[in-house]
């Protein structure tokens, strides 16, 4: 990045705020990811079975809390106050929170803690999109002027 970080402690670096962070990885990322602050390294060994894997073993991790977003490591334009504006909209254990531009699906994700359980019994490439799917009426879509909450490192800006 322009600064001299790296994409990943960009990303990380916006969720400073934020009361924990957990960095899912896979167990052979741990040599690597020594160096990385601010964060609560999990190892997801299942990891190479898809994404699905990964986000359930950081729920997993997350259990204790009222709610939990899922960020992507390669998403570092996500303005301040968007994530403010998403944390303060997942006040409910029921609700969902997600950001859309221009009609748009983005990220972060929050997740109220009665979803916990369904995203930690994923498996597969998935993702969310289950839970999402089945869950349609509790979310919560903010439409943010936010551009960063739709650009990653794999879709040209």
């Amino acid at each position: 990045m322009p600064d001299g970080r790296t994409l990943l402690e960009s990303t990380l670096a916006l969720y400073n705020g934020f009361e924990s962070v957990f960095l899912v990885l896979r167990p052979e990322d741990n040599d690597w990811a020594q160096g990385l602050g601010g964060c609560t390294r999990v190892f997801a060994a299942e990891a190479h079975l898809g994404m699905g894997h990964s986000l359930a073993a950081g729920i997993a991790a997350a259990k204790g809390f009222d709610g939990a977003f899922v960020a992507l490591g390669d998403m570092p334009w996500v303005e301040a106050s968007t994530l403010g504006t998403l944390r303060r909209g997942l006040n409910d254990h029921c609700a969902i929170v997600r950001p859309f531009h221009n009609g748009s699906p983005g990220h972060p994700v929050g997740f109220g803690q009665d979803h916990f359980g369904a995203l930690m019994n994923l498996s597969g490439d998935q993702g969310a999109k289950v839970v999402l799917d089945q869950n349609r009426q509790r979310i919560i879509a903010f439409d943010v002027v936010d551009a960063g909450v739709i650009r990653d490192l794999d879709v040209p800006p």
